[in-house]
């Protein structure tokens, strides 16, 4: 049975990936340029067709893909290749594949939402027990953050608590009456509704409507968007163990196990990753879309554009730094699948 779920986890990483592809694709397409192949996947073809001036190909390792337009690392002469366009538009068409991860990702989450009636709130609705101290959480209080970490959502409280202190106490931050209430060494369980002092919380429950459920959704994916931003910060500065990466193989096992538990969940982790692709595609890393947008930009601020020749031996340097990561992440992977 495990393996029909690597088969979709599989097949749904391949369509976020066909997903930004297909992004650069229609943009270009749409502006003008020749787009010589579209292909899913990497490696060597098993299946092509010519339609038109393009080659479509599916390729035998899902993971990747790519859409090769005219004159995009070298000099054409084609009056529709890709250095032609106006800068305006090489923007756009290098920028189409991330915004459209970021599209999928808060579509992803509106079907994930769509049946939800209610949720939870970071706002306290009442607190039993036998009596309260000054440091102490009561009803009406909304937990603004923990530990420094800002809590909009009423899930944002379990993440500040695993990214806070270890022995369960906390600075926590709320809105009472109107002003900000800073309680110090607050114990707080990761328990949902439960304190380690033995008094229940319980929190608001919010009832759903069509523009609540849109309010919900767009909520959740900005969170999204923080936690990848939080993830990058976290292995800048060391927080995050260079053994903590995973490549494809760690995402698809990860997503194989999340739909044998519960398909929601899946669709949300599935809305997680396509706008972590969105994002991450667009970081400023060469051979990568932010790459390629950073050269654009320059010669958008400078009205000249850098010698195709420096821009790819820049690329072609970090297209082979990617490579070894993605080795590196692919062996850490197999290895801790072989240990599960």
């Amino acid at each position: 049975m495990i393996q029909i779920y690597i088969v979709l986890a599989v097949v749904l990483f391949g369509a976020l990936v066909a997903v930004h592809e297909f992004g650069h694709f229609i943009t270009a397409k749409l502006s003008g340029v020749r787009v010589n192949e579209f292909a899913i996947g990497m490696g060597p073809a098993i299946l092509k067709k010519q339609f038109g001036e393009t080659l479509y190909s599916l390729r035998i390792l899902p993971f990747g893909g790519f859409c090769a337009m005219e004159g995009e690392d070298a000099v054409s002469d084609d009056p529709r290749a890709f250095g032609s366009r106006h800068v305006l538009s090489r923007i756009l068409i290098v920028t189409a594949g991330s915004l459209m991860n970021l599209i999928s990702g808060f579509l992803l989450l509106s079907l994930v939402f769509a049946p939800v009636r209610s949720w939870y709130t970071p706002t306290v609705e009442s607190v039993e027990a036998p009596q309260l101290s000054e440091n102490a959480l009561r009803a009406g209080d909304t937990i603004k953050a923990i530990d420094g970490y800002n809590v909009y959502l009423y899930s944002d409280i379990f993440v500040g608590m695993s990214r806070g202190a270890e022995d369960g106490v906390y600075d926590v931050e709320v809105l009472r009456d109107g002003e900000t209430v800073l309680l110090e060494d607050l114990a707080f369980s990761a328990s949902e509704g439960e304190n380690e002092d033995g008094y229940a919380i319980n929190f608001v429950v919010e009832e759903t409507s069509f523009t609540g459920k849109l309010k919900y959704t767009l909520q959740n994916g900005a969170n999204l968007v923080r936690l990848v931003k939080v993830g990058l910060f976290d292995l800048l500065s060391g927080s995050v163990s260079k053994d903590d990466l995973s490549g494809p193989v760690g995402i698809g096992k990860m997503m194989a196990d999340t739909a044998k538990t519960d398909m929601s969940s899946l669709w949300y982790l599935l809305a997680f990753i396509s706008i972590n692709l969105g994002i991450m595609n667009l970081l400023p890393i060469p051979a990568l879309d932010g790459g390629r947008l950073v050269f654009l930009l320059i010669e958008l601020i400078r009205r000249k554009p850098i010698a195709p020749k420096y821009e790819g031996f820049v690329h072609a340097a970090g297209l082979a730094l990617l490579m070894l990561l993605m080795l590196f992440v692919t062996y850490n992977d197999i290895i801790k699948l072989l240990a599960w």
